[in-house]
């Protein structure tokens, strides 16, 4: 009776030890250093919310196991997200498609509220909102900026990523590095862009041909003026010139006249000769000799004393 207790205390010693040496390490869960981890009953699936674990080795008994979400950085890569540009004067209705790249990190407070919110379904909504994020921000933003202004669209874009991320319910997740990265243009948009930037071009050329027909017409005007000046300045410098020369000859005339006048009287008074009669027959004779057409010949007097003038 003995021997058969001691054998069953023996056989349950040893199942004991078995149990013990299996459900020991069932008990152990670990975390590695890239992921985060809530704390789950294996038999119900039901989810302690209450504490984030990190890494390492936790004892949690064997009904107990660890939900794990990614600790590290999450890398995302868009490919051809299709995108409309601003609505401007020359980019109306132009589509086209855009690479985006990008990495955020789940916030380690927050992982339990991430799991009452989301749960795993986190990595699809993410990306839904920013595909969503980039699209409305696109409309807002000028086709040609993507190339001339491409750091200020990247920034455009990564803050309305966080902001749509940071809307009811929220992601719990922050944006780490954004970058834009390929932009693809179909043919029927570098048309349009071709064309709209030849008619820039031909819009710059007329404008330049009419600044050039202006300038020359107001050069022309210029040049016009200025010689109307000249043939002014020449006319009445010239007017001028003539009046004083006429006033030079008038005074010359006059000095002549005048020395003339006292020239034939201090004549007339030297050699005699004082009776009016006697002067006018003198100045008509000399009137007579400066006429240039005129010869004057005396042959002989008559009793008449007449002078006699013959043309030449």
């Amino acid at each position: 009776m003995a021997t058969a207790r001691a054998a069953c205390g023996i056989c349950i010693g040893i199942v004991l030890l078995l149990l013990l040496v299996i459900l020991l390490p069932l008990s152990y869960s670990y975390i590695d250093y890239y992921e985060y981890g809530l704390r789950q009953r294996k038999s119900t699936g039901k989810v302690s919310t209450e504490r984030v674990f990190t890494s390492g080795r936790y004892f949690n008994g064997p009904d107990m196991k660890f939900l794990k979400y990614q600790a590290d950085a999450h890398l995302v890569h868009l490919d051809d997200v299709a995108v409309f540009s601003d609505g401007g004067a020359n980019n109306v209705g132009l589509s086209f498609q855009i690479d985006v790249d990008f990495t955020y990190k789940l916030k380690q407070d927050e992982i339990g509220l991430l799991h009452r919110d989301l749960a795993k379904t986190y990595e699809n909504v993410i990306l839904s909102r920013t595909n969503d994020a980039i699209k409305n921000s696109a409309t807002s933003v000028l086709f040609d900026d993507y190339f001339k202004n491409r750091k200020a669209v990247e920034q455009q874009f990564r803050e309305a990523v966080q902001t749509r991320w940071d809307a009811e319910p929220p992601m719990h997740a922050t944006l780490g590095q954004f970058h834009l990265g390929r932009i693809k243009i179909p043919e029927t948009v570098a048309e349009k862009q071709l064309t709209a930037k030849i008619q820039v071009e031909k819009n710059k050329e007329e404008e330049f041909l009419q600044s050039a027909r202006l300038e020359r017409e107001t050069t022309a005007v210029e040049v016009n003026t200025i010689n109307l000046e000249r043939q002014k300045i020449l006319r009445s410098a010239q007017a001028e010139a003539n009046l004083i020369v006429s006033k030079a000859l008038s005074e010359a005339d006059r000095i002549r006249n005048e020395a003339i006048i006292n020239g034939t009287a201090t004549l007339l008074e030297k050699v005699g000769i004082d009776t009016e009669e006697h002067k006018t027959a003198f100045t008509y004779i000399r009137t007579l000799q400066n006429r240039e057409n005129l010869g004057l010949s005396i042959s002989y007097l008559s009793d008449e004393n007449i002078v006699k003038t013959t043309a030449q």
